[in-house]
């Protein structure tokens, strides 16, 4: 019988690795590094010992500002990406308006850049989304647990045993290229209780002059506004090239895809309900593009929940935003058709033993002035990975952490708790991986969404709470915006490359 404290911290997050490549320094921190050493060398060789003097304006400097950080990231990478983006700028590739009247190749999407080359089918009322340029195919269910966040401890640990061996099957079937679990919170409307309201005979329902009727609008409609809608839908993306033989073995082309999609979607919901993880329904076409819509355009939520199931979802060729910009000096934010967002990367995850759900907060998060629900989208992008390159990562790591051990003992420098916590961690995962678990590269994305740049303070401000009471820590993805809410606003299965 496992004790209410077990119950109540069974999850473990290991911190994320500061070895880095060297020293905990990454490769733009070593190429500043470098080259600081060889203005040393070339000063040196020319003008001899005064050469370190006649150098150092240049080497000083750049030396130093390896080990500058900038928003929680190395000074010489956030200073590349912002190089990038005025590159952008500088081509009109951060600003793009659709329009409708402009032809349009036969297959393509409205989706900025190369995504505009996806495909979207629909397969027995399933929604097969294909992405040539890395030859996968995806999936996506609207999933649930029932009431997971009201269960109590144990049965929240019950249910996390009973997925764990679903993810793990995931790591030891070949073909697995990714896996997007996402957890939308949007406006909804409350039509469902005025319908049922309006349907009420009329012995049962007061006249509509009556106080009680009155009042009974009254609430409705101040209700409306704080109506919110939560959904989860997990994305199941296939590598084509990796299932080559089974493509051929099902006649090859554009059906063998397509049939080998919906074989999987039958397999996985399979797997979905031996975990008591229920699938609501397959995202068709329609639906897919209803989703994206509404992220991009978020006043136009109503709009779409309004319609009845025979008229349900939004056109493909609508799937894509109208406006997009990343704006000149703002890095942290870009605009769409009525909304302007702000993506983070999930960079830390509680540091101490944490609680199944402790994603909880977020899922709730609310502004702090107004108690509004934060519009946001959470993606947890899971890519898989066999057990002998998890074997083979482990050995890496551990020989960058014994060459940096060496390093500190040259140098008479002491490791630290952190460095520490890195060798257990790895250890850790080597066990867990000989006892059977899988292991996963992931990484976590959270867009905030609101109608305007103040808005938008206030909710990232509240999400930051939530965050914070989670025992998470974001990092905002400056001069990444729209590649960032490409990711979490489009489900259909991408990942930050």
């Amino acid at each position: 019988m496992m004790s209410t404290q077990d119950l109540a911290r069974p999850v473990r997050l290991p911190r994320r690795s500061r070895q880095g490549v060297v020293m905990g320094m990454d490769g733009w921190q070593l190429t500043c590094l470098t080259t600081a050493a060889i203005i040393v060398l070339i000063a040196v060789n020319r003008f001899g010992p005064p050469g370190l003097l006649y150098g150092a304006p240049l080497y000083l400097p750049i030396g130093v500002f390896a080990f500058v950080t900038v928003h929680g990231d190395s000074a010489p990478r956030q200073v590349g990406l912002w190089v990038m983006k005025q590159i952008r700028h500088a081509t009109g590739a951060t600003k793009q308006v659709y329009r409708p009247e402009r032809a349009r190749l036969a297959g393509t999407l409205n989706l900025p850049g190369a995504r505009a080359s996806i495909q979207l089918w629909d397969v027995d009322d399933v929604a097969c989304v294909y992405n040539p340029h890395d030859r996968s195919v995806s999936v996506t269910a609207e999933v649930e647990v029932q009431g997971f966040l009201m269960k109590d401890l144990g049965e929240r640990h019950d249910l996390m045993q009973q997925w764990e061996p679903v993810l793990a099957s995931f790591t030891q079937r070949p073909g697995i290229k990714r896996a997007v679990l996402q957890e939308r919170t949007i406006p909804t409307t409350i039509r469902p209780a005025r319908d049922h309201y309006e349907s009420l005979p009329t012995k049962r329902k007061p006249g509509p002059d009556s106080p009680l009727a009155r009042n009974y609008d009254a609430v409705m409609n101040r209700s409306e506004p704080y109506a919110v809608s939560h959904r989860n839908y997990l994305t199941f993306t296939l590598d084509l090239i990796a299932l080559g033989p089974q493509l051929k073995s099902l006649g090859g082309g554009e059906a063998a895809v397509k049939a080998l999609a919906a074989l999987e979607a039958r397999n996985l919901a399979d797997a979905l309900s031996s975990a008591r993880v229920h699938v609501r329904r397959w995202l068709t076409a329609r639906d897919v593009a209803a989703l994206a819509r509404i992220g991009f355009d978020p006043e136009f939520a109503a709009n779409v929940q309004n319609r009845d199931d025979d008229h349900g979802g939004v056109d493909p060729i609508a799937i894509g935003p109208m406006y997009l910009e990343e704006p000149r000096g703002k890095n942290g934010i870009v605009y769409t058709d009525s909304g302007v967002h702000t993506t983070m990367w999930i960079h830390e995850w509680p540091r101490s033993n944490a609680a199944v759900g402790f994603v909880e907060p977020i899922v709730f998060a609310r502004t702090p002035g107004t108690g509004e629900a934060i519009t946001h989208i959470f993606s947890i992008v899971m890519t898989p990975v066999s057990v002998k390159k998890a074997m083979r990562r482990i050995e890496d790591d551990k020989k960058v952490w014994r060459g940096n051990e060496r390093l500190r003992a040259k140098r008479g420098v002491d490791g630290s708790a952190a460095d520490a916590a890195d060798w257990e961690a790895l250890e850790r995962q080597e066990e867990e991986i000989v006892a059977g678990h899988g292991e996963f590269r992931y990484g976590a994305y959270l867009t905030v969404t609101a109608t305007s740049e103040e808005k938008l303070d206030q909710s990232i401000a509240g999400m930051r709470n939530a965050l914070a009471r989670a025992g998470m820590e974001p990092q905002v993805l400056y001069c990444q915006q729209a590649e960032a809410l490409m990711l979490n606003v489009l489900p259909i299965g991408l990942g930050m490359k």
